[in-house]
């Protein structure tokens, strides 16, 4: 089993569709599903109707939530179908969310709406739990930045029960102190159709499948559909 730390959005659909779940954490889950692998996400949602939406959402794509927490003082994100994130959503806009028949205000255009909020984020106490909840677990994809505490329970677990640690870092971002045998890449600055995350998670997929890590990047990247270049 893959465990995938890091936080999600919930994309609203058209009228009458069904709204879909977001975010880089979740092109990598959805590329381990897809290579296989059973996948839990680790992160936190809102205890809101967004956060029952994205809930939903995990489930109808094949991704495990049991520890998924709820932060009742931080709103889910909510993303246009553009992607740019938008307010929270207030309780009558549920049906709205989960695909049913309703009436709500009109979703701003992407780039003419904003964020009011900070998304709810995953400490160290919390990674332990969930850590501790999925016992069973063979590679750990950080796919975002962690407070330097939640880090250090994320290595300490991987050393702990054997499993494989693949961190991403941001883009020209900071380098934290990382042990020698995690895999570690850097995320493009842009990723809009989410290939280097669902490469990263059939990289991880391959890793829990107990494939050697060249031959796992290799499969991964052919998988994508990247091509080697030669000079």
């Amino acid at each position: 089993m893959i465990v995938v730390i890091g936080s999600a959005s919930i994309v609203l659909g058209d009228a009458g569709g069904r709204s879909a779940a977001a975010g880089r954490a979740i092109d990598v889950a959805r590329g381990a599903t897809d290579g296989g692998s059973a996948v839990q996400l680790v992160g936190k949602v809102g205890d809101d109707p967004a956060g029952d939406a994205l809930l939903l959402a995990l489930a109808d794509a094949g991704i495990g939530h049991v520890a998924v927490l709820r932060d009742p003082s931080r709103a889910t994100p909510v993303a246009a179908p553009g992607g740019t994130e938008i307010e929270p959503l207030l309780p009558d806009d549920v049906d709205d969310v989960a695909g049913e028949p309703g009436e709500r205000e009109p979703v701003p255009a992407p780039g003419q709406a904003t964020h009011l909020e900070p998304a709810p984020t995953i400490d160290a106490g919390d990674l332990d739990l969930a850590l501790h909840y999925l016992p069973d677990h063979r590679v750990v994809v950080v796919a975002e930045a962690l407070e330097p505490g939640a880090m250090l329970v994320a290595v300490a677990d991987c050393s702990y029960v054997g499993a494989e640690l693949v961190i991403i870092l941001e883009p020209s971002g900071r380098r934290p102190e990382l042990p020698l045998e995690a895999t570690v890449f850097e995320a493009p600055a842009a990723d809009p159709d989410g290939i280097f995350g669902r490469t990263i998670g059939r990289f991880a997929a391959a890793l829990d499948q107990g494939i050697s890590g060249p031959v796992a990047l290799a499969q991964a990247t052919a998988g994508a559909g990247w091509q080697p270049t030669t000079a």
